[in-house]
């Protein structure tokens, strides 16, 4: 187990090397869009050419998803979380895989992805100035980041460590086993990580805006933890990769089919 343990995680830190390459430009674009005078100050003290700075961001993501995937996946092993497909796939395995599970998450991503963008489009944008100057077009650069960082990544940071630590705390301060987990310790590790999530987005939030009033906390709260919830529900139910499978498809369906529609 200890081999496919770390076959698994190696996998997935590569997966995430590849995010790492798409990090930079994409946090570059974000930050021309939406503050041109700091983009231009940045451009003008990067220390490295850019793919410099993509192969050490790449480096850099490589381990951190490596050793947060190694924790990770021996602690969902003691707390009843299942990686089943990956497990068949280092393995070599036959890959048994449940089509209406897929199909609920593909379903999933793309109900996400009409809320995160219907919500700014068809509300927000009234709210908030900023929102209706600056609309969103379709980007390559935003689609493989959103697909390998949001979908690969953050999964293994907030699903298979945060939530998987949670649960297994719980287990250990009530002396419980995998089996006697009551279900409303999951779902305290799936609001926990999700609210986390959200919280953790308010310094960029403030810093494109200028401010964080109630009006962004609350845009905050519900954009970023409304995908955890679905996501550590998947997670939880289905296993590790129908969560990120869910979570490539939200970013997948925003770019390709909710912004040219709606923009």
């Amino acid at each position: 187990m200890g081999k496919i343990n770390l076959k698994i995680s190696l996998f997935l830190a590569a997966l995430c090397f590849i995010a790492g390459f798409f990090a930079v430009p994409y946090q570059l674009q974000m930050l021309q869009d939406l503050m041109p005078e700091k983009y231009e100050d940045m451009l003008a003290t990067m220390p490295l050419p850019m793919v410099g700075l993509q192969i050490i961001a790449s480096l850099q993501l490589f381990i951190v998803s490596f050793v947060l995937s190694l924790i990770g996946i021996k602690l969902a092993r003691k707390t009843g979380f299942s990686l089943n497909i990956l497990d068949s796939i280092v393995s070599k395995a036959k890959i048994k895989v449940n089509k209406k599970s897929i199909i609920l998450s593909i379903i999933s991503g793309i109900g996400l992805g009409f809320v995160l963008m219907s919500y700014d489009r068809f509300y927000f944008q009234y709210q908030n100035p900023m929102i209706a100057e600056h609309h969103p077009e379709f980007s390559f650069i935003a689609l493989i980041a959103g697909v390998f960082y949001g979908g690969v990544f953050e999964e293994i940071l907030l699903r298979l460590f945060l939530m998987s630590l949670t649960v297994w705390l719980f287990m250990k301060i009530f002396k419980l086993t995998k089996e006697s987990v009551s279900s409303k310790y999951y779902w305290i590790a799936i609001v926990f990580t999700s609210l986390m999530f959200a919280i953790g987005h308010f310094p960029a939030t403030q810093m494109a805006f200028g401010e964080l009033t109630t009006d962004l906390i609350i845009r905050g709260l519900f954009l970023n933890s409304i995908g955890g919830l679905v996501f550590g529900y998947l997670y939880w139910k289905k296993g590790l990769e129908f969560a990120i499978l869910a979570h490539m498809f939200t970013h997948i369906s925003m770019q390709l089919f909710f912004i040219p529609i709606f923009y």
